[in-house]
């Protein structure tokens, strides 16, 4: 029974892998004749790690568009066409128009990126293919979050332990890729190739006049009207799950290194020398922090 069921699924996928290539040498061709339209007014492409705070940044964002026609589309996989990721796993008619080329007009299209390096996502063959594959934007922004490298491993770790999936999220490559976007938050690599949104969670977080600029900088009207919902994506938050949604200014989100400080684990990470000198350059001096360098040092 298995065996004719999976031939069959996989001829039905390279019978819609022949259709997207069909449509997209005609798209291409026609497009020589044809004036392109704005399909996009504006296209955010969020980037971050995962436990960074990225749902309840987007959310935030997405609610200041407020009814516009939005296309959301969560997690994706870089130098893939992101409807067609869409359409292929999880196959209903809203990305099937847009998977093959027939867009809809978009207030905003909003899609994001976890745990990838910054040259990936920013491909510049996929670059090329961008109008065939989202259709043409009147703005385009590149937001990239950071979050202090002590939460934000402590909730890896918490979502590591409460997890089935025993992915290994604090591995060098992790601490690495950290470090990638830290730098490129600072200025001293330049792989994002819109307009540039860097987002300080921990400032995010904690101070309305910095959310403010945020929105300013991505050309919206501000209101803070999706702050204190905790999305579902991921767990909700590794801590308290989705507890306190309608009320996430009272997560304790600032002080989660704490419930790990003495774990071996976690101390382990904050031996790299340059985690230490971003994290000092982005986020400053955090409070009681010195108690791991002691540790480690």
């Amino acid at each position: 029974m298995n065996q004719p069921f999976y031939s069959l699924n996989r001829l039905r996928h390279l019978k819609r892998e022949l259709g997207y290539g069909v449509y997209d040498q005609l798209n291409s061709f026609l497009s020589w004749f044809r004036p392109q339209t704005i399909i996009n007014e504006s296209e955010i492409r969020l980037i971050g790690l995962k436990r960074t705070g990225n749902h309840g940044i987007t959310n935030w964002i997405i609610k200041q568009y407020g009814d516009g026609h939005i296309a959301y589309l969560n997690s994706l996989k870089p130098q893939y066409n992101p409807y067609r990721l869409y359409y292929n796993n999880f196959p209903n008619n809203r990305f099937k128009q847009d998977a093959f080329g027939k867009f809809s007009q978009k207030d905003l299209l909003f899609y994001s990126y976890e745990d990838y390096p910054l040259k990936r996502i920013t491909d510049p063959n996929f670059e090329k293919k961008h109008d065939l594959y989202l259709g043409k934007s009147s703005k385009r922004y590149d937001v990239l979050i950071l979050r202090d490298p002590f939460n934000l491993f402590a909730s890896r770790l918490k979502m590591m332990d409460s997890a089935s999936n025993k992915k290994n999220l604090l591995d060098q490559f992790s601490i690495n890729l950290w470090i990638s976007y830290a730098k490129e938050f600072l200025g001293e690599t330049d792989y994002l190739t819109q307009k540039k949104v860097f987002i300080n969670y921990n400032q995010w977080f904690c101070n309305q006049e910095y959310r403010k600029n945020i929105s300013q900088q991505l050309d919206l009207e501000f209101s803070d009207i999706g702050l204190e919902k905790v999305k579902g994506q991921g767990g909700g938050s590794s801590f308290d799950g989705r507890d306190l949604s309608g009320k996430a200014s009272q997560m304790k989100v600032l002080e989660r290194w704490q419930h790990f400080k003495d774990d071996p684990r976690f101390m382990n990470i904050f031996k790299s020398e340059q985690l230490w000198h971003y994290s000092e350059k982005i986020f400053g001096s955090i409070p009681q922090t010195n108690y791991l360098l002691n540790k480690v040092s």
